[in-house]
């Protein structure tokens, strides 16, 4: 009987060191992506900002164990922005406080709006405090960039996220 109960946990164990192993390896790669998508945009910072990788940053709110993954990716792509540092503190504390909101709020809508406001006020605030670019202009750019950008992550990965991003359980 106790042979059982050990190959029986042996086998969970197992199970479950295979599938961290296969979440680590997918939050690796959407980081590499948005890092990659990132550094090649030239319009990818500052206050007039089209960040295609943004359409990423909805992903943790379809699947909670992508927010490794993103926040990786945030820390790595803004380290590259002629801001540095200040650009990574603000970006993966705007992910942060996002996809905590996005525990409680499961509209995926509604977490694309929220990351969007967040993102305008935070990159705003720091534009201003920083390069003393005027906020509501920063706030205005940033927020319907990110907004345009967030709604076709969302329609995307609403149509056809199952086919593309891996169920892990």
């Amino acid at each position: 009987m106790s042979h059982r109960f050990a190959n029986s946990l042996y086998k969970k164990l197992r199970r479950m060191i295979i599938i961290s192993n296969k979440i680590m390896i997918y939050n690796a790669v959407l980081a590499a992506i948005y890092v990659a998508l990132t550094v090649i945009n030239p319009i990818g910072t500052m206050a007039i900002q089209i960040r295609i990788s943004e359409m990423l940053a909805v992903i943790p709110f379809f699947n909670r164990k992508f927010i490794p993954g993103m926040l990786l990716g945030l820390a790595a792509a803004n380290f590259f922005s002629p801001l540095g540092l200040i650009d990574v503190a603000t970006g993966v504390g705007i992910a942060v406080i996002s996809y905590t909101i996005s525990y409680f709020i499961k509209n995926v809508w509604i977490n694309a709006v929220q990351y969007s406001v967040l993102c305008g006020i935070f990159v705003g605030l720091m534009l201003l405090m920083v390069l003393e670019i005027p906020f509501w202009f920063s706030f205005v750019t940033i927020t319907i960039s990110t907004l345009i950008t967030t709604f076709l992550g969302t329609m995307l990965f609403s149509k056809v996220g199952h086919r593309i991003l891996p169920n892990l359980k």
